[in-house]
């Protein structure tokens, strides 16, 4: 059966558990499929004084990836209400407007999604792959759209929002993959992360062990040096008490360079669709 895929992937948790190759092979993966996908990440999570950075993106290795700036996300939002570009300039120049998105505890992921949403509006057929902020980052923006939703209960932004938030929550639009390594620290934190977001929100929430030693090693357990045998042993454990709760386990690569770590992982990323 062949499946139809969400607009919207947001990949998770723990920093180090490899979301970054994870999103790029998956780009691949959907590309593979003839759909159209790209790579997608946050540059910085608050406005700074002395700012230079743009929106940028990119053409690497045969796949699109996007950086998006958070200054330039709220300038693009605000000439777009006001139609004016110079007014919209100054407004996120001023102390005042600064403040409001450095100190509101999700404000900044509120203007980043807007962005999100705006480009796949404009191109219908465009697959987002968001490598999202890690853990407690991530529960922040899930529930950074219901929050203003209720600090602002009527106007423009309260309609903005109330898009955002439709389209975040929606099952046939969004769906969220937690990537844990086969530990147990990273496992119970993958755990704790994809309930607090299942509270927060009704898109499928999904858990994917990468980076696994077990998978290539069980035939040869013997031949390994200690260390090894008891790191693959261990993660045999953990995945044969929480097997079902897994969606995907992904094996370690014996490759060196990233490009080579996305190209074997793109054939084992079918259940993540």
């Amino acid at each position: 059966m062949t499946l139809t895929p969400r607009r919207l992937y947001i990949f998770t948790g723990k920093g180090g558990v490899g979301k970054t190759t994870l999103s790029k092979a998956f780009v691949r993966h959907l590309k593979n499929l003839n759909h159209e996908a790209i790579y997608l990440t946050f540059k910085n999570q608050s406005l700074s004084e002395n700012h230079v950075e743009k929106n940028s993106s990119l053409e690497t290795h045969g796949i699109r990836e996007v950086y998006l700036d958070l200054e330039e996300c709220a300038k693009g939002y605000i000439e777009r209400r006001l139609n004016s570009s110079m007014i919209a300039g100054w407004i996120v120049k001023t102390p005042f407007f600064r403040a409001l998105v450095n100190m509101i505890p999700g404000f900044n992921y509120l203007i980043y999604l807007g962005k999100i949403l705006e480009m796949g509006k404009d191109n219908p057929n465009l697959i987002v792959i968001l490598d999202a902020p890690a853990s407690g980052h991530a529960l922040t923006m899930v529930e950074s759209t219901t929050n203003f939703q209720h600090i602002f209960e009527s106007g423009v932004i309260f309609e903005d929002t109330h898009k955002m938030l439709s389209r975040l929550n929606d099952p046939n639009y969004t769906k969220i993959h937690v990537v844990s390594l086969a530990s147990q620290m990273s496992w119970q934190e993958a755990i704790e992360l994809k309930s607090g977001i299942e509270q927060r929100s009704p898109v499928e929430v999904s858990i994917t062990v990468n980076n696994c030693l077990w998978p290539l090693v069980e035939q040869n357990l013997s031949d390994l040096p200690p260390g090894l045998k008891l790191k693959a042993l261990n993660e045999k454990e953990l995945l044969q008490d929480h097997a079902p709760e897994m969606l995907c386990v992904l094996p370690h690569s014996l490759e060196s360079f990233s490009q080579g770590i996305e190209m074997d992982l793109v054939g084992s990323l079918s259940k993540l669709i």
